[in-house]
This record gives structure tokens, sequence and C-alpha cells, in this order.
């Protein structure tokens, strides 16, 4: 009996065949690559990351600013010495070189009725992430904007851009894929554009602390708050994000209702997923035990 040998076609099958096993086997971990954090960060799917459960020891300017924060809320309350915070509010501006963005009313003796309204919101102009790691400078973006105007940086004059404040003068998003928490620098790229040290970062704050700071910082002085938000897989998410994926993210509040008991968030993940809404409002006390005791708020 002949034994038959394999032709040119089988040759080329089997060739065929193996090239495709490889291929599978290859593409498989690409594939999980693109569902993964980038740069095999955890929680780096918008460009931020998740710090973990330690925190960062606070610096001298932000304990000065939650005490003052705190003996403000408790002056505006009926519990302290509206005067007394008046002038301690001063020298800290004054210590720190920061304009006094107290309303006109406020400095001119309505402290009391124009400090902390029940409601107040900042005008918004919403910007979706120039790039899917630029959670960061986008949030960045729509603060100056609130405040300021899209003006030039006054730290080096660079255009008011995304991709300039993710350069390495600012917030370094560029360079390192992502904003992250620990190095602080979405405080010192906001700050540095800005031209003063106004922002100061609070890592884990409870859910009262983060009414106060709204009342203090957006209510008081219209100055919006920034969050570096995380997400845990398969827990509780908000605004559309996918629930099945661990995720650091930075928004900004621009406003809240009923004493800061409702606050409301402009998300620039937009452009990311497109299940996200611009913006959405969430109990503060709970977004703050949800979402904020990994990484936290500047403010």
């Amino acid at each position: 009996m002949r034994t038959s040998r394999p032709g040119r076609t089988g040759v080329t099958a089997g060739v065929l065949g193996l090239a495709l096993a490889s291929v599978a086997v290859l593409g498989a971990p690409a594939a999980q690559a693109a569902e993964g954090p980038r740069g095999g960060v955890t929680g780096n799917y918008t460009g931020a990351d998740v710090t973990g459960p330690g925190a960062e020891p606070l610096t001298a300017q932000a304990k000065e600013k939650i005490a003052l924060t705190e003996a403000w809320y408790a002056a505006v309350e009926g519990h302290g010495d509206l005067a007394a915070v008046q002038r301690r509010e001063t020298a800290y501006l004054k210590k720190y070189k920061i304009t006094d963005h107290r309303t006109v009313q406020a400095r001119s003796g309505g402290f009391a009725a124009m400090a902390a309204p029940t409601s107040r919101t900042l005008r918004l102009t919403h910007y979706g992430q120039a790039k899917n790691f630029y959670c960061g400078p986008a949030t960045g973006a729509m603060m100056i904007k609130m405040k300021d105007g899209a003006i030039r940086s006054k730290y080096n004059r660079n255009a008011f851009s995304q991709a300039n404040l993710a350069n390495s003068a600012h917030m370094n998003t560029q360079n390192a894929g992502r904003t992250d928490w620990s190095s602080k620098r979405f405080v010192t790229g906001v700050n540095r554009w800005r031209g003063e040290p106004y922002y100061v970062q609070v890592p884990k704050p409870t859910a009262t602390q983060t009414v106060k700071a709204l009342r203090h910082t957006l209510g008081g002085n219209g100055m919006a708050v920034a969050a570096d938000t995380v997400e845990f897989a398969n827990g509780r998410h908000y605004n559309g994000h996918p629930v099945n994926k661990t995720i650091g993210h930075w928004i900004t509040a621009y406003g809240y209702t009923n004493s800061g008991a409702t606050s409301k968030w402009a998300d620039p993940s937009t452009t990311v997923w497109s299940s996200v809404n611009k913006t959405f409002s969430y109990n503060t006390g709970n977004f703050a035990r949800y979402f904020l005791q990994s990484n936290g708020i500047a403010y």
C-alpha cells in the first residue's frame, strides 16, 4: 500500500492553522490590555489611580485651611464670632498670598447673609477629556474657566488648553499617563495656572468635612471643588460608569443645594464612555462615604 504524502495544499493549511493559533494566543493578552487600566496602574481608566487605604500627611497649609473651614462653618451656623473668623480668614489669605475670593457683600459687612447660602451653582462650561487619560486636566480646565475664564497660565503664559494643563510645568499628566493623587500634581497644576496656592489636598474627607468644604469654598468663595474619586469593581458606581471596573477619576463640584446635603458634579469622562452624563447630582454625605475614602478632595 502506498503511503500518501501531504501536498502543498495540506502544508499551507497546516502553516495557516499554526499561524492562526499563534494569533489567537498573542491576541488574547492584547485584548485584555485594551480592557485593562492604562499602564497596569490600578484604577487608571480615565487618568487617575487608586491610592489605597493609606493617606499621606496633610501639609501645614491644608491643616490651617481645614481649621479655618471649621471655624467659618461654626460662625455662619451661629456658634462663633463672625468678625473673629473674618480676621482669621484675612490673615490666612495674606500669609499664603491668596486673593480675597469672598463676595463684595461679604467683604463689606454682609458676611452672615452671604457667606453660606443654602444653595449655589457656578456657571459651568463642560469639557470632555481631550485624551482618555486627561480627567485631571479636563477637570482643572472646568474649574479655572468657572472662576477666571480661559486665562493663560500665570506660571509660564501657556495658552488655555487641556494639553498645556497636562504638561510638565503643571499636572505632568502627559508624561505620567495619569494625574495621580499622591503626587499632588493636580493642585500644583491648577494653583500654578491661577497664580496662587488656593487649593489644598485633603485625603479621605468625612461626610461632614465634604459638606463644609462645599459650603466654604463654593458657597462662600465662589470656587469650585475637585474630587479624586474611586469606584471599586462590582460595587457602587456613579453617573453611568462601567460597574465591572475599579476606576480612579477626577471630577469637579460646581454647585450644591439643601445647605450642601446635595452636590452637583461635572464629569469629563463623556468622551471615554457613551453612558456618562455631563453633570449629575448626589447626596453629598453618601458620595463622600462611597467614593472619597481612597483618594480625596481638593478645595
